[in-house]
């Protein structure tokens, strides 16, 4: 039988959304796409999560599983491409880290389950009718409500009470992001703080936009969520610490890795919570009977090595409402 006419029959197949019973001994494949580089610590950290909790749920790769793991390198376009040959091998079930990897996966199947994490505002952007029932073949977990713009903003405010602007870094193509602004921008008028974006699609745009924003004077950054800006995170420590601007993150691991404060979740648990997911798809479920979950825990992680850096004496008040401080 010719390729084509296999994926065709495939395709219809999944259609139908049938039980997905195979023959004992059968290797379900399960396809990845991340949106870290390949050797990038944190990307790996999540991929293990998920295949640890894989395991422990029966699927074992070499065994009766196997995984087709793809990075993004937080470009949309390498994102595109990577998905499109991802559904070709038309896998049993994706597991996507990530807006830009959903996008395109989105448009290129409407039969393939679909798990994604770390995702915000999926019914906002169309990928499911609701997180009670995301109907179709996508479901998985949110990453951030508007909400939290302003934690972020308290958070610097807090650190830097004289702090009297802010500067946004965000990538304007990423889905999401008008959600997270608003939030952001709420919170605002109610700090006396004034929020400039900064549009960062690409590392050059990372450099040019923080320099420019750094030459108005003081400041203070908040670095929004999104794959660009976790792949370039290095570069934006180095790049906040040269300018001595205060900088708050998304992600722990942004703290720990370097940067001066991280108010989030731990993307990890999201992770771990994905392979039960999988697994009850693999079982037969329907993916869009399965609702979208969200993070369970928020947590302030503070870096004084990046405090003393750039000059800042956290307020012992603030200091003491961190869960985790590192010196």
């Amino acid at each position: 039988m010719r390729r084509r006419d296999a994926l065709a029959g495939i395709g219809a197949a999944a259609a139908t959304w049938p039980a997905m019973v195979h023959a004992e001994g059968t290797t379900r494949r399960i396809g990845v796409l991340m949106s870290y580089r390949e050797g990038d610590d944190e990307g790996r950290s999540r991929l293990t999560a998920f295949r640890d909790s894989l395991r422990e749920a029966g699927w074992v790769e070499s065994r009766n599983l196997s995984l087709d793991v793809r990075w993004l390198a937080g470009d949309s376009e390498r994102a595109a491409r990577e998905a499109r040959a991802l559904v070709a091998q038309a896998p049993d079930v994706v597991l996507v880290n990530g807006t830009p990897g959903l996008a395109a996966l989105r448009t290129l199947t409407r039969t393939i389950p679909i798990v994604f994490v770390v995702v915000t505002n999926p019914v906002g952007a169309g990928f499911v009718e609701s997180l009670a029932r995301p109907g179709g073949n996508i479901t998985g977990f949110s990453s951030f409500e508007p909400e939290i713009g302003g934690k972020w903003l308290e958070s610097l405010k807090a650190m830097t009470p004289q702090l009297t602007r802010v500067g946004v870094l965000h990538d304007p193509e990423a889905a999401g992001f008008l959600t997270l602004l608003r939030g952001t921008e709420a919170a605002a008028g109610r700090l006396a703080l004034h929020v400039q974006l900064i549009h960062a699609r690409n590392p050059a745009e990372i450099q040019t936009g923080i320099e420019g924003f750094a030459s108005g004077g003081g400041g203070a950054l908040v670095v929004l969520p999104n794959p660009i800006n976790s792949v370039e995170r290095r570069s934006i420590f180095a790049l906040a610490e040269r300018h001595l601007l205060p900088a708050i993150y998304p992600f722990a691991f942004h703290a720990r890795d370097g940067g001066l404060a991280a108010y989030g979740f731990d993307a990890l648990e999201l992770f771990r919570r994905a392979g039960p997911y999988v697994a009850r798809i693999l079982a037969g479920e329907k993916p869009g009977n399965l609702p979208v979950q969200a993070p369970t825990k928020h947590g302030l992680v503070l870096n004084l090595n990046a405090a003393r850096a750039i000059k800042l004496e956290i307020p012992p008040t603030f200091l003491a409402r961190a869960d985790e401080v590192i010196e």
